[in-house]
C-alpha cells in the first residue's frame, strides 16, 4: 500500500525514460497506448461523461467561444480537481479524528501537499478519488482499512465534488472569454479612433504635376466660334 512511493517511482522513471531519448521512446509509447486503451474501456462503461456535456452547456447556454472552451475545459478536467482535493483533505481529517489521532502542523501540511498533487493525477472516473485518499493516509501514518467508511458515502459525495470541479472550469472559461471580448473591443476602438492630421500647404495649388488631370471649372463654357472670333480680333 505504499502508493506514494509508487507515484514517486513512476515520476522518476518517466524522467529517466525522457533522458534516454530514442531508446526510451518504445517504452513511453507502450505506456501511452496502455493509458489510451484504459480510457477507451472506461468510455465504454461510462455513457453520462462530464467533459462533452460541460462543453455543450458552456458553448450553447453561456455563449463561450469554442476556441476558448475547447482549450480550457480539457486542461481543467485534468488539472483543476479542487473539489476532489477538498474531499480528500476532509476525509483524511475525518479518519484521523475517528482514530483519535491528533494531527500536528507537519501532518496537516503533508495532507495539503499530497491532496493537491494526487488530485491533479486522479482519474476522471467515479470513485477515482478514493484511491488517492489511501496515498494521503499512508503518508501521514493512518490506517487505510477505514476507507470502507468513505466508500459507503462516496456515491453521493462524488457528485458534489464533480459539481465543484465543473463550476471552477466553467468560471475559468467564462472569465477568459470576457477578458478576450474586452481586449478585442478595445483593439477595435483604438483602430476606429486613429486620426491623421494633415498640414495645409499653400504652395500645393501653384504646383502642378503631369500626373494630375485638371478639369474645367464649373460654369458656362464659351463656344469654339466665339473664341476664334476673339483671337481674330486680337
Amino acid at each position: 500500500m505504499n502508493i506514494l512511493g509508487l507515484v514517486l517511482f513512476a515520476l522518476v522513471l518517466g524522467v529517466a525514460l525522457k533522458k534516454l531519448g530514442s531508446e526510451g521512446e518504445d517504452l513511453i509509447r507502450f505506456f501511452n497506448s496502455l493509458n489510451e486503451a484504459t480510457m477507451v474501456l472506461v468510455s465504454w462503461i461510462m455513457c453520462s461523461a462530464t467533459l462533452p456535456s460541460m462543453m455543450k452547456c458552456i458553448e450553447e447556454n453561456n455563449g463561450v467561444d469554442k476556441r476558448i472552451s475547447r482549450f480550457i475545459l480539457p486542461i481543467g478536467a485534468t488539472v483543476n480537481m479542487d473539489g476532489a482535493a477538498i474531499f480528500q483533505c476532509v476525509a483524511a481529517v475525518f479518519i484521523a479524528q475517528l482514530n483519535n489521532v491528533e494531527l500536528n502542523a507537519g501532518q496537516i501540511f503533508t495532507i495539503l501537499v499530497t491532496a493537491t498533487a494526487s488530485s491533479v493525477g486522479a482519474a476522471g472516473v467515479p470513485a477515482g478519488g478514493v484511491l488517492t485518499i489511501a496515498i494521503i493516509l499512508e503518508a501521514i501514518g493512518l490506517p487505510t482499512h477505514d476507507l470502507s467508511l468513505i466508500l459507503a458515502v462516496d456515491w453521493i459525495v462524488d457528485r458534489t465534488t464533480t459539481v465543484v470541479n465543473v463550476e471552477g472550469d466553467a468560471l475559468g472559461a467564462g472569465i477568459l472569454h470576457h477578458l478576450n471580448q474586452k481586449a478585442t473591443k478595445k483593439g477595435e476602438q483604438e483602430l476606429t479612433e486613429v486620426k491623421v492630421e494633415a498640414i495645409p500647404n499653400c504652395k500645393s495649388e501653384e504646383e502642378t504635376s503631369p500626373l494630375v488631370t485638371h478639369q474645367n471649372p464649373p460654369g458656362p463654357v464659351a463656344n469654339a466660334p466665339e473664341l476664334e472670333s476673339k483671337e481674330s480680333v486680337l
